[in-house]
């Protein structure tokens, strides 16, 4: 199946990045099978974040897991208590491992199988059902599955994956495929799905860190150098890439490393601004489907990219909550990776629903707003610049059939050219749209 489903009747299907922790909380992770409790801590800050595909999880120092995002399987509840020592946000899952060694997880539990040309069954594959009375070091999810790595180094799989003897040293969830490190020589070990070659490491190379993402593979070696191997058509999966890095992600369609200074870099796919992090020093990062969520030096969380349902917005700095239950743009326009060709000078009908009447006042100041747009890459550029409508209401609502409409009035000098289309609401979710003007 692909991975990468946009359309509203479709099954939402991203990879939700497989979570990885720090370099050195990870060492501690796999050094011993940790059996006294989480240390109590007053600190409001976190200790480590993992980005799933449409929603995040963090742990706060006394252990509680702290979920933003969407919620629409229970995979984002606004605390969990643990105490947990890692936590890994999957597709529409999340697991964390607690202090004794048990992985716990909650969220979905099956996959949607199409029985027809716009029917869906619910099938159980158990990606949120670990193994009872079997204790790990770490934990991994991925879309439908979910890995553990035991304490002697094998790794146990549930969901749709297989397990792996190893002996490993960390296990990296993809969205279809997985790698882990061997622990004998240091090299990986991939399987599962291998259409793009991700699951193809390369021989005889010594990493210290692997991470698997949709149709791409990622790794640090000894120098701190990136080694991707897998899809590239974004530039995702670059054959190497110099560093000195401390710690690899890789996300869908988009990689990004941490840099000996703590600085974020990023490259591969960025409609929705995944190549843009925030600027700053970071102690750990995570990539998510398409957005990601770094741990600064005062133990704050940033995010950055995709935010369709608030997965971008972490609880610890304020703004707005993430509310309307917004399922994207009805037809004429449709998301992307598509692009809406229109013709410009023409009126554009912007239809949405927020699950009922939520009033006028629902989008926020400055939008929509607009900016150019590459036609071969769908990289964005420039600044956002406020539409213009028609009419005597920017916004009007329709109760029979539950859509609020905005008509946007385009630029007949943006012929031959490609915009995004950009929604914020309220409640700080973003809504993109691509287009193309003839």
């Amino acid at each position: 199946m692909n991975a990468r489903l946009f359309g509203r009747t479709q099954p939402r299907a991203m990879r939700r990045g497989a979570a990885l922790v720090g370099l050195t909380a990870l060492a501690a992770l796999l050094a011993v099978l940790v059996s006294a409790p989480v240390a109590q801590s007053q600190s409001p800050g976190y200790q480590q974040v993992s980005a799933g595909g449409y929603h995040t999880c963090a742990l706060r120092p006394d252990g509680t897991a702290v979920c933003w995002g969407d919620n629409s399987y229970g995979q984002a509840p606004a605390t969990r208590a643990g105490p947990f020592t890692q936590v890994s946000a999957g597709g529409y899952h999340t697991c964390g491992l607690k202090n004794t060694g048990v992985v716990e997880c909650w969220g979905r539990n099956t996959i949607s199988v199409n029985t027809g040309e716009t029917s869906y069954e619910e099938v159980y594959v158990g990606q949120a059902d670990p193994p009872p009375g079997i204790l790990f070091t770490q934990v991994s999810t991925g879309d439908y599955h979910t890995c553990g790595l035991k304490p002697d180094g094998s790794v146990e799989c549930w969901g749709r994956a297989d397990d792996r003897t190893g002996p490993f040293t960390q296990v990296s969830a993809g969205n279809d495929h997985n790698c882990a490190i061997r622990k004998s020589d240091g090299t990986v070990a991939c399987w599962g799905a291998n259409g793009y070659g991700q699951a193809n490491p390369p021989a005889g190379v010594v990493f210290t860190q692997v991470s698997a993402g949709e149709n791409h593979t990622c790794a640090l070696d000894l120098d701190g150098n990136v080694v991707c191997w897998g899809g590239n058509t974004w530039g995702q999966a670059p054959a190497t890439r110099t560093g000195p890095y401390t710690q690899i992600a890789a996300g869908d369609l988009f990689t990004c490393g941490l840099k000996t200074d703590g600085a974020l870099d990023c490259w591969g796919y960025n409609f929705y601004g995944q190549r843009n992090p925030p600027a700053g020093v970071f102690t750990a990062f995570e990539l998510g489907g398409a957005h990601g969520c770094a741990i600064s030096e005062d133990d704050k969380i940033y995010c950055w990219g995709r935010n369709d349902h608030g997965q971008a917005i972490p609880p610890n700095l304020g703004g707005p909550v993430a509310s309307f239950d917004f399922e994207g743009f009805y037809p004429p326009v449709e998301p992307e990776p598509t692009l809406n060709k229109v013709k410009a000078g023409s009126a554009v009908p912007l239809k949405f629903s927020l699950g009922e009447d939520k009033g006028l006042n629902v989008i926020d100041a400055g939008y929509p707003a607009s900016r150019p747009l590459a036609c071969a890459t769908l990289d964005p550029s420039g600044d956002l610049q406020p539409t213009q409508t028609t009419g005597k209401s920017a916004l009007s609502y329709d109760a029979q059939s539950d859509q609020y409409t905005y008509i946007w009035k385009t630029d007949k000098t943006w012929a031959r050219t490609c915009r995004v289309l950009a929604l914020q609401l309220v409640d700080g979710t973003e809504h993109l749209a691509a287009f193309q003007f003839k």
